[in-house]
């Protein structure tokens, strides 16, 4: 994948988490001074916010694993050599067998909605259950492909970090 599809790609995936959790916050702050400070309850508005948010996180899953932003914990304190770089790809490996269980295990709850719809929109499930493999599987290929470009990298004798990568 040509880097600046990547970086376009990534940028991309940005501004809709951004914009995706500005209107999730947005229309739960309206939702509530409606209900409450109005008396006027609006029927639609949680299951939008709930489509909103669940989408703006797993569209952020594949960011924050390209840019290493995931949460870790450095129980051993290894200095940077052939162990910590070993114990590294063994994390990243097992990273994106979860994220490929959890994509399938979310293809498999698209499957069991059906053609289930939501009580007050209408709206079919599934928009809400294909955020999950969706973001899963994007973030499987965030850490393949970062791990191919570092690789790349390390044989041309380029330096840079992975935001290198987002900004080219």
């Amino acid at each position: 994948m040509p880097r600046h599809l990547l970086a376009g790609s990534l940028l991309a995936a940005k501004w809709f988490c951004g914009l995706a959790f500005a209107a999730f916050c947005a229309l739960t702050l309206v939702q509530v001074v409606n209900r409450y400070a109005l008396g006027l309850p609006m029927f639609w508005s949680e299951e939008i916010a709930l489509l909103l948010f669940v989408w703006s996180v797993m569209a952020g899953v594949p960011v924050a694993l390209w840019e290493r932003q995931e949460i870790a914990v450095d129980v051993l304190g290894l200095q940077p050599g052939p162990l910590a770089k070993a114990l590294e790809g063994a994390a990243d490996a097992l990273s994106v067998a979860f994220l490929i269980l959890l994509a399938v295990a979310g293809w498999m709850l698209i499957e069991r909605a059906g053609s289930a719809r939501t009580p007050a929109m209408d709206l079919p499930r599934w928009l809400s259950y294909a955020a999950i493999p969706v973001g899963a599987a994007l973030g499987a290929l965030a850490i393949v492909a970062r791990r191919l470009l570092q690789r790349q990298d390390l044989g041309t004798g380029e330096g840079g970090g992975n935001a290198d990568y987002a900004h080219d």
